[in-house]
């Protein structure tokens, strides 16, 4: 999505965050309770970046930390009923904003659009979760030595 219709979509929403805070807000809504390092891996976010977005979430009511009894080294993030108040909100938003794109085509059209929506994320499915698993300093590593930059 162009960052524009990120910040339309965030504005009519008005539920007072910015892309990187929602992008947070979806993962933690929708895979809570998770960890820092989940959240960072799932946005593509530094560690540092994800900790202080969140910190913004938890300072706006959105998002509580919570340390389990059964591990004390782990602290989880979990949506509070006002961040689930507003990820419902901007689902509307984004279903209105859907609906607005959509009032010039038939209803041919639209199942035609979402049969092929379908099978583009179907298509893409395997594709994601393999980046999503990737090994990062595999990568790095890699990319160091085509570069000549690796071990001596």
């Amino acid at each position: 999505m162009s960052p524009s219709v990120v910040r339309n979509y965030l504005q009519r929403a008005d539920v007072g965050i910015g892309p990187s805070q929602y992008q947070a807000l979806v993962v933690i809504a929708g895979d809570g309770p998770v960890r820092l390092r989940d959240v960072a891996a799932r946005t593509g976010m530094t560690p540092s970046n994800a900790s202080k977005i969140v910190t913004e979430l938890v300072d706006a009511g959105l998002v509580t930390r919570r340390v389990p009894s059964s591990d004390r080294r782990v602290t989880l993030l979990e949506p509070t009923s006002g961040g689930l108040r507003a990820v419902e909100d901007l689902g509307r938003v984004g279903r209105q904003m859907l609906a607005e794109r959509l009032e010039g085509f038939g209803p041919d059209e639209v199942d035609t659009l979402g049969r092929l929506m379908e099978r583009l994320a179907s298509a893409t499915d395997g594709w994601t979760s393999t980046l999503e698993n990737e090994d990062l300093s595999t990568l790095e590593n890699e990319d160091m030595d085509q570069k000549g930059e690796g071990a001596a």
